[in-house]
């Protein structure tokens, strides 16, 4: 197994023994775009295992793993969800810094190792910035992301201590220890998982979160009809999730029970300017809002 050697950027300052960083990745009908990502994680530097966890698929993902040289494959019976299989390569992983890639993540060599090594020795958990690749760059949503980046603002040093609100699974390291201690993904939160993570993190470690020196592209950014249907879902749960947040990412969702009519008023009107607006700054201001209505509205029907 490779190990990476404890130094000042992974850990505390003893040297007693080394680390091991451990990758996982969990895939559900991945088929369409493992071939683009497969070989950027059997390329990763420095990691001791990369754990990819076949989450029920029912298309050719089990060929293209098997096909994948340097890779630990976890298969599920069934699709049990994120946040399950997320929990299922946890569970199998040998690592003391565990890195979580999305399937649809294309990390440099190093990115890894980026991210074990942002946390220093006080932070418990690291994200990366995103670099969203568009397939459809006409679409109102793709616009929207991939000119407006999400994340910490680009000012920022890596190493540095951001807020847990921009905590992102898709490209993470967490220390074992802190991912147990908190519950792991919590299986009950349909979706939202990173951020429910996140609130559960942040109680115990309210400065742990550090700001990786690596960018990870982006891949299968969807459009806007699936984004609006992931801003409602995340709604719905996150009105749901009764559990202490001091990382402020639920407390608008909270609350949205004071608004009424108001939010879905508001994505009506915002659907209709995204319909009509020319591409620009002024449709991606609506895209933007017109997703945080969406997630609005449905937290007030939750």
């Amino acid at each position: 197994m490779v190990r990476l050697r404890r130094r000042a950027g992974v850990g505390p300052a003893a040297h007693s023994r080394d680390i091991v960083i451990s990758v996982i990745v969990p895939v559900y009908n991945g088929a369409p775009i493992l071939p683009t990502t497969l070989p950027a994680f059997a390329a990763l530097e420095g990691v001791g295992e990369v754990v990819v966890v076949d989450d029920g698929s029912t298309d050719s993902t089990a060929v293209l793993l098997a096909d994948t040289p340097g890779l630990r494959v976890v298969s599920l019976k069934a699709n049990q969800g994120r946040s399950a299989a997320r929990n299922a390569g946890a569970r199998a992983a040998r690592g003391d810094v565990l890195v979580f890639f999305d399937a649809d993540a294309e990390p440099h060599s190093r990115s890894a190792l980026a991210l074990a090594e942002a946390m220093g020795p006080d932070g418990v958990a690291s994200v990366a910035r995103l670099d969203p690749v568009p397939s459809h760059p006409d679409d109102p949503f793709q616009d929207y992301v991939c000119h407006h980046p999400r994340g910490p603002a680009r000012s920022l040093r890596p190493g540095v201590a951001v807020a847990w609100r921009f905590f992102l699974s898709g490209a993470c390291a967490v220390r074992r220890s802190a991912f147990e201690a908190a519950g792991q993904f919590p299986t009950e939160v349909p979706y939202g998982e990173d951020v429910a993570l996140a609130c559960r993190l942040a109680r115990a470690h309210p400065d742990g979160l550090r700001l990786a020196d690596t960018t990870v592209r982006l891949h299968d950014l969807g459009d806007l009809r699936l984004a609006l249907t992931h801003a409602a879902a995340f709604g719905r749960a996150a009105a749901a999730f009764e559990e202490p947040c001091p990382s402020g990412a639920l407390d608008r969702f909270r609350r949205a029970r004071a608004l009424g009519w108001a939010a879905p008023l508001a994505a009506g009107v915002l659907r209709a300017g995204v319909r009509v607006l020319p591409a620009g700054p002024g449709r991606r201001r609506a895209v933007r809002y017109l997703l945080a209505s969406t997630a609005l509205s449905a937290a007030c029907r939750a």
